[in-house]
């Protein structure tokens, strides 16, 4: 007895989206964290994913939303950047130009080799900078699992 092939396609029809919420989440990038935001721009939000990269490395997946162009701030700025430093102390590092675009909303993905760290953005003149300028907008601290 031939079974008609639509018989032994529809359970799986059926069962896919079920199964596939029963699959195991990547860690990788799992679980955003909410960031401070400045009082200058109360309408700001910031959330970030780290996960832990090759060569022992830390990969930072940052989002930014509602944010200002940085042209129209207080003093005018050309480019937002975003920085990690290991602590109030140390030196901040540039880790890139983060973009805004016409919806307001940036994003940024990079490594550090740094595990524990504060990561903070700015608004800056030129992306290329190599020392903040600006006060932070938004920020968060990386504390090692």
């Amino acid at each position: 007895m031939k079974v008609p092939r639509m018989i032994l396609v529809m359970p799986l029809l059926v069962f896919a989206p079920i199964a596939a919420y029963a699959l195991p989440v990547p860690t990788m990038f799992q679980h955003a964290t909410p960031m401070s935001v400045s009082p200058d721009m109360p309408a700001a939000q910031g959330t970030v994913k780290f996960a832990k990269a090759d060569n022992n490395n830390i990969s930072i997946y940052l989002v930014v939303k509602y944010m200002t162009e940085p042209q129209k701030l207080q003093p005018a700025a050309s480019v937002y950047v975003a920085w990690v430093r290991a602590d109030k102390d140390a030196a901040a590092q540039n880790i890139g130009a983060l973009e805004v675009n016409a919806r307001r909303k940036g994003t940024l993905k990079t490594v550090t080799p740094l595990h524990a760290f504060e990561l903070f953005v700015t608004a800056e003149a030129n992306g290329q900078i190599q020392a903040p300028t600006g006060h932070r907008i938004v920020w968060a601290n990386r504390v090692p699992e």
